[in-house]
């Protein structure tokens, strides 16, 4: 180790696996979650409610396939030996599409009073329901593997 670089290390068989399948088990949680908050909301509030989770869950879907995305493109730019010129305008038009359609349909929503904002923020934060049932289970799996 020269001038203090880190040098990389090789991430372990088993961990490597485990990761691999992180996204895959991401989108069934969001799936589950999804269902699961709709049917509640549905119950709990009504029909107006469900429309709403139901709408929130589905962009909060698009957003982390859409995130994804631009990080893979990144990625691939920062990696390749020959990056594109700018490639950072596509980033930064899908990011401000992104959030640009996020708030076109809260607007719609709030205006037309028809379907619950806040159940349509709730669905707004499915992804992060989804990752942190996935946090979880990894640490399940780490002290039951001790």
């Amino acid at each position: 180790m020269e001038g203090g670089a880190i040098e990389p290390q090789e991430i372990p068989a088993a961990e490597r696996e485990l990761l691999a399948g992180m996204e895959r088990r991401i989108a069934r949680a969001m799936w589950v979650l999804g269902l699961a908050g709709m049917a509640l909301c549905g119950l709990w509030r009504g029909w107006r409610w469900a429309a709403g989770f139901a709408i929130g869950a589905v962009l909060s879907a698009l957003n982390f396939r859409w995130m994804k995305t631009a990080v893979s493109a990144v990625a691939d730019a920062a990696s390749s030996p020959n990056p594109p010129a700018n490639p950072r305008r596509g980033v930064v038009a899908r990011f401000v599409l992104r959030y640009a359609l996020i708030g076109l349909a809260g607007y719609v929503i709030f205006k037309s009073s028809l379907i619950s904002l806040g159940a349509f923020f709730l669905g707004l934060f499915l992804v992060i329901a989804a990752i942190l049932a996935e946090i979880a289970c990894q640490v399940y799996g780490a002290f039951r593997s001790d």
